[in-house]
């Protein structure tokens, strides 16, 4: 992450076929390594030869054996659709830009951030897996969240884009780097939650204080850069660990099981879960609708 600024800086002078030519590299990097089976959060389609992947599977999930209380529900994941077939839609469209293209400054300024978060992403789906325990949970958490990082960044180039070009080269990435912010702090739960030594009190904080962290930055980040799909995007998350959570109250009916791991706080988490998803939502309904307002202004100020 240190050297991205560098490696952007090295950029601006390498020729512009070769950017876009490392854009739809990537992108097949990240798809390849996120469809090889065996990840953690796979583990769901396992064979009966991968029985301690399938476990640590259902302790991962909203289910009666869940230890976290960042789960969402398995509905929330088929956003990773629109992700995959947006980014490849616009790094095929990439390679059709010419230098003198309106679209190639962004292309510039957003190529090496792209290339290091599919990077990052390759690395994580590397790092998730049953084989790595304790601390190695902590790589693919730190995958995740330099991932996002540098999603921030591309973000960031496509802030300017309106109509297609936004349809085509902003709203993946939108998409992409809200859900890649809620999976970095749903990865770290995970990590957390499964050390055997860990208090059902630390896991419920930690995932408490990741819902507060999750809507503060779908706020700050959706008002700062007028970016209402990213505040959808945490709404979206944050609606789906209130679900997650619900599931979670709903399998757990022994009172015995009320202060293990995964079940204390559960109905607190899915009150904030709840409420974080209204503000989210408000942010990014709040911005949608002062755009169309400005909009509307600068048509009746430009009006004979």
């Amino acid at each position: 992450l240190m050297i991205l600024p560098v490696l952007e800086e090295a950029a601006k002078d390498l020729p512009f076929v070769t950017l876009k030519c490392a854009n739809f590299l990537a992108y097949w990097i990240s798809f390849g390594a996120v469809s090889v089976p065996g990840r953690i959060d796979g583990a769901a389609q396992a064979t009966a030869a991968d029985v301690q992947g399938k476990a640590e599977m259902d302790e991962l999930s909203p289910g009666s054996k869940g230890r976290t209380l960042v789960s969402p529900s398995g509905w929330a994941f088929s956003i990773w659709a629109p992700i995959f077939l947006g980014e490849l839609i616009m790094v095929t469209a990439q390679l059709f830009e010419g230098e003198t293209s309106s679209l190639a400054p962004m292309i510039r300024s957003a190529t090496v951030p792209f290339v290091a978060a599919n990077i990052f992403q390759s690395l994580w789906c590397a790092a998730f897996r049953p084989k790595y325990k304790g601390g190695w949970m902590a790589v693919s958490s730190a995958g995740l969240a330099s991932t996002a990082y540098s999603l921030s960044k591309v973000h960031t180039a496509t802030l300017g884009l309106t109509g297609w070009k936004y349809a085509v080269h902003g709203l993946p990435i939108a998409l992409h780097f809200g859900w890649v912010t809620a999976a970095a702090l749903v990865n770290l739960n995970g990590a957390v939650a499964m050390h055997r030594k860990v208090s059902a009190k630390t896991v419920a904080w930690l995932g408490h204080l990741s819902v507060i962290a999750a809507t503060a930055l779908g706020v700050m980040v959706t008002l700062n850069r007028k970016a209402p799909v990213y505040g959808g995007v945490i709404c979206w998350a944050l609606v789906a660990v209130s679900d997650g959570m619900k599931k979670r109250i709903a399998a757990t009916k022994d009172e015995k099981d009320q202060l293990r791991v995964g079940v204390l706080g559960a109905k607190l988490q899915q009150r904030l879960s709840q409420v974080g998803a209204y503000v989210s939502a408000g942010a990014s309904v709040f911005v949608t609708v002062t755009a169309i307002m400005a909009s509307r202004a600068s048509q009746t100020k430009a009006a004979p």
